[in-house]
């Protein structure tokens, strides 16, 4: 059953901030800083975000291997856009690191709650989550960092054919259906308003579960959805719908950063090395990716990690920009904490600038961005191409 919320209301409803998917330039070409020993300490690394030329990376990772529990990843073998961290791990980019699973790292299951609430109960270590669905759990304390930003793209606004909606503009005096308030979908319908000059007060939101938001759609319960772009690929080829705004082809947004590599403040202070591997990994696995988009499609659709169509997830996998340099994390995490302070999603006493700052953070070891081009996966891809039972 729909429930009508207004967007003025969205404050209240942190609690069902999901993870899910350009205002000011402040990128730099910083490099990082940190220290080689177990336990470091975080606010240095926050501060200094560089890392020195002699860094030993291995060696402060064998100092953590083995000691206390793994660092617990929630699950990353559904959707489309976590084909990073899918195919890191099964290719073998994680063990080419050095990494065991069971020791170094192993994967947790959500249990149907959201990567904030998990990072904040101490049940994951590290999440996959856009940033617009982290903005309001880091401005009410969440104590999680971003490490790696992923790829661009992932969220659309749809709507039918013969609606008379063809842009943002049309919206107006519309109602659009999201799955919650304060997801990512429903800010980045938010942020689109704001760059034709509309707000959340010249349209109606209405919320339902995931469930039922295209069914609301296609019976004319709503104008128009907040969608991943793999649904709304799907249901402009089948079910008669267009695609209105596309944060993968925006050019206001289509260079940002959109989901992002989370960890607790708890994790990087205790194995920042361990954590420094999975993201080096995780870039190299990107650089394979972007030069084999369709095999790593044809992967993730063999091994059931998607539900799917192997050409819309080739042409999806297209769109995204990756690998991504920790100058661009950087640059995306300002952009959306300027875009959530000019929508008001934040508290009034926020210091927009010193949160933004202390919600990222340069790992020892992790180069700003791989310039090589071509990468040979540890593993052969070709074995992975059988359906998975």
């Amino acid at each position: 059953m729909k429930k009508k919320i207004l967007a003025c209301l969205i404050s209240t409803m942190i609690a069902l901030t999901c993870l899910g998917g350009c205002s000011k330039d402040v990128g730099s070409n910083e490099t990082q800083q940190g220290k080689s020993e177990v336990n470091v300490d975080i606010d240095q690394l926050v501060e200094e975000k560089v890392v020195k030329a002699d860094y030993d990376l291995d060696a402060a990772f064998a100092k953590e291997t083995g000691v206390g529990d793994p660092i617990r990843i929630i699950s990353t073998f559904e959707g489309t856009c976590q084909v990073q961290s899918q195919i890191a791990y099964l290719l073998g980019f994680y063990d080419a690191e050095g990494l065991k699973e069971g020791v170094d790292y192993s994967f947790v299951e959500s249990g149907g709650e959201t990567g904030a609430v998990l990072l904040s109960t101490d049940q994951a270590d590290v999440a996959i989550g856009l940033i617009a669905g982290m903005l309001q759990p880091l401005d009410n304390g969440l104590e999680a960092k971003a490490i790696l930003g992923l790829h661009t793209g992932c969220i659309t606004i749809v709507t039918l054919e013969g609606s008379g909606i063809n842009n943002v503009t049309d919206l107006k005096g519309k109602t659009i259906g999201v799955t919650a308030l304060s997801s990512s979908q429903h800010i980045a319908a938010l942020r689109a308003l704001s760059y034709e000059g509309l707000s959340g007060d010249d349209v109606e939101f209405v919320v339902y579960d995931k469930d039922s938001i295209q069914q609301a759609l296609q019976n004319g319960a709503v104008d128009a959805i907040g969608l991943g772009d793999y649904k709304a690929a799907i249901m402009v080829r089948d079910e008669g719908a267009k695609i209105i705004f596309d944060t993968s082809v925006d050019e206001r947004m289509k260079n940002e950063n959109c989901c992002v590599f989370y960890a607790s403040n708890k994790a990087i202070e205790r194995k920042p090395a361990t954590l420094a591997k999975l993201v080096n990994a995780i870039q190299k696995a990107s650089i394979w990716i972007e030069a084999n988009p369709e095999l790593s499609a044809k992967i993730q659709v063999a091994q059931g990690y998607t539900v799917g169509d192997v050409n819309v997830n080739t042409e999806l996998l297209k769109t995204y920009q990756y690998p991504t340099s920790l100058t661009l994390l950087k640059e995306a995490v300002y952009r959306n904490f300027d875009d959530a302070q000019t929508l008001g999603l934040l508290k009034e006493d926020t210091d927009k600038d010193a949160l933004a700052e202390s919600s990222y953070v340069f790992l020892p070891g992790v180069p700003d961005g791989l310039t090589i081009t071509e990468i040979t996966p540890p593993k052969d891809p070709q074995q992975f191409l059988t359906v998975s039972e």
